[in-house]
């Protein structure tokens, strides 16, 4: 092998151990209207959901990252900012095994639906699920398709739609959409309210691997009329 081949590989090799993404993904989604919320520098415009938040969350390298802090505990990052019907648009990295999400109207009172990025055994990618009145959670819809195009050493873009109440929500894995649900009503009322915030996981528990951490960047949002 020559000297050019013998680097490349070293390269390839360290970055496969490192536990970082091998290379960057360039999205192809149309991004024409969207609105960042994440300056890729600061926390601004998010804070930890709860009275007693738990978990870490920094910005490293233009990302947010999350672990579990202290360990065995997690939280939820929320944005100030209460949002109705919109496309969210990220780019996920996670080691694995780990159990995050992205939740949609979120607030205070067990009120949201959350988009799975369940990186672990059993776990799923891009279904919908939410708590259940009367106490407890499950799914409102699996996904057994997203897991076919995530890709682990890579940033993977996610988009997700939501409108309407009872609302209608699809979810797309590196723009193959792999879900698409319509709620219903509850008691003859919708199940949550039509606003709420925007918010990222770390999730509680062992179903986060020790020293597992997730990272989101290129966070934005599309408002529909």
């Amino acid at each position: 092998m020559n000297r050019t081949g013998l680097t490349l590989t070293l390269i390839l090799l360290l970055c496969c151990f490192s536990g970082l993404p091998a290379r960057p993904v360039e999205s192809e989604t149309d991004l024409s209207g969207f609105v960042p919320l994440f300056d890729g520098k600061s926390l601004e415009g998010w804070r930890p959901f709860g009275d007693e938040p738990e978990g870490r969350w920094t910005v490293e390298e233009g990302a947010i990252v999350g672990v579990q802090f202290p360990e065995g505990k997690g939280g939820l990052l929320v944005t100030d900012k209460q949002f109705s019907n919109y496309e969210l648009y990220a780019e996920v990295y996670a080691t694995y095994p780990l159990d995050t999400g992205l939740f949609l109207r979120i607030l205070p009172g067990n009120q949201h639906f959350q988009i799975t990025i369940d990186y672990r055994p059993t776990g799923e990618i891009g279904a919908v699920y939410g708590p259940f009145p009367g106490g407890g959670g499950g799914f409102f819809q699996h996904c057994f398709l997203g897991f076919t195009y995530w890709n682990p050493n890579e940033f993977n873009p996610i988009r997700v739609r939501i409108e309407g109440n009872p609302p209608r929500i699809q979810v797309w894995v590196r723009e193959t959409k792999v879900t698409d649900y319509q709620d219903t009503y509850v008691e003859g009322q919708p199940r949550f309210t039509d606003t709420g915030s925007i918010g990222i996981q770390v999730h509680p528990g062992e179903s986060w691997g020790k020293g597992s951490k997730v990272s989101f960047r290129k966070i934005m949002v599309k408002e529909l009329k």
